[in-house]
């Protein structure tokens, strides 16, 4: 008992800004737009964490432990075996070794490759798409995630924490700061706008499920310091070293220039996205203002769409697109298709129809849904 006669609180027995971050206690955790889960908040969650047996996850996975134990919480390392390259029964052997010395449930899953979908997505896309159905498999979720986060598929929102979830089952990935520059970097080189370029979220809703990245805050050099502090034993990727990714090219090449020129670049940078991520976050709930007054129970009204100016025409267009999906991260056309299709329906002359079809490319091709103008108003058909 403590002097106030209440038992005290049992703290993680590791002190370091990765704890710190897990727990919602230091300064610099979380995001403009999405706060870190409280202790309090993880005794009554299930957690699932993404175990590859790198420095990222290996960091993550440990430091989970120090602070779930105590608290007696729900803990399960997954790892996602792809069998792509020679070590990859190494890596799962290793996996399992740690598992067995920490005493942290494990299950490993090898999902089998969808025949086309390497060639149509590239190897890292479709293997991150088999990767995010992995999980949601055996966090129990009937949905496989087939859409989630890919490039030109929508994102969803980044949400604070909402009672109505309390109950979800939570993924924890071990994405830091130098991989939310770097995705920001591939975004901005592909031409993305807000959603693209203010990156990842701390934390998403998924059907079913909550996706938390603790760890966006902190650069690879924090958690080089914690596996040091820890020693703890990790494995690397041969693949990292390969320079025919962009990523790679990015974390090899470009990544030390940028230090060179100005030290804690990677972290003022994670700063600027923290702003985007917060801009972004305010511009969500206008669209959500502006969509409000264009519903009708007969679809989204064109006239009062258009009565909008053209930049909220778009981001309130896509919004109530993304309120139809059928599940977050669906199909989701580029800015110019939305403008050129709302440019369309405003010069449409009398009797013509303008017809938007959306592919997704985990469909194999197919439009996933249309959106069709009939007695001036929107409709969303699914295919």
């Amino acid at each position: 008992m403590g002097a106030d006669g209440k038992t005290p609180r049992r703290r993680a027995a590791v002190s370091h800004s990765v704890i710190e971050a897990l727990t919602g206690t230091g300064t610099g955790t979380g995001s403009a737009s999405a706060p870190a889960f409280k202790a309090a908040d993880l005794s009554k969650r299930s957690l699932f964490i993404g175990f590859s047996g790198g420095l990222d996850s290996s960091v993550l996975t440990h430091a989970l432990l120090q602070v779930m134990r105590p608290l007696g919480g729900r803990l399960m390392a997954v790892h996602v075996n792809h069998r792509l390259q020679p070590a990859a029964m190494q890596f799962e052997r290793h996996c399992r070794e740690m598992a067995r010395l920490w005493k942290v449930a494990l299950t490993v899953k090898r999902p089998a490759q969808i025949q086309g979908q390497a060639s149509q997505l590239g190897l890292e896309a479709s293997a991150r798409l088999r990767r995010y159905a992995a999980f949601e498999q055996v966090m129990g979720l009937k949905a496989a995630s087939r859409r989630a986060e890919e490039p030109g598929l929508a994102k969803p929102p980044a949400l604070p924490y909402d009672p109505d979830s309390s109950n979800w089952p939570v993924l924890v990935l071990a994405h830091h700061a130098n991989d939310q520059v770097e995705t920001a970097l591939l975004q901005w080189m592909r031409g993305a706008g807000l959603e693209g370029l203010s990156a990842m979220p701390v934390l998403s809703q998924r059907e079913g499920y909550i996706l938390w990245r603790p760890l966006l805050s902190l650069t690879r050099s924090t958690l080089e310091d914690y596996a040091r502090s820890c020693k703890l034993p990790f494995i690397e990727d041969p693949s990292n070293a390969l320079l025919d990714q962009d990523r790679n090219r990015l974390r090899q090449q470009v990544f030390p220039v940028l230090r060179a020129m100005r030290p804690g670049a990677v972290a003022a940078m994670t700063r600027s996205l923290q702003h985007l991520q917060q801009a972004r976050l305010l511009l969500e709930q206008l669209d959500q203002d502006d969509l409000a007054g264009c519903i009708e129970p007969q679809g989204l009204s064109l006239t009062a769409l258009l009565r909008l100016p053209a930049a909220r025409q778009t981001r309130t267009f896509r919004a109530w697109l993304v309120g139809h999906q059928k599940v977050p991260g669906a199909a989701m056309p580029p800015a110019r298709r939305l403008e050129e299709f709302l440019r369309q329906l405003r010069t449409a002359r009398a009797g013509r129809r303008p017809l938007l079809a959306v592919t997704a490319p985990s469909t194999g091709g197919g439009p996933s849904f249309r959106v069709r103008l009939r007695a001036g108003f929107l409709t969303v058909e699914w295919v």
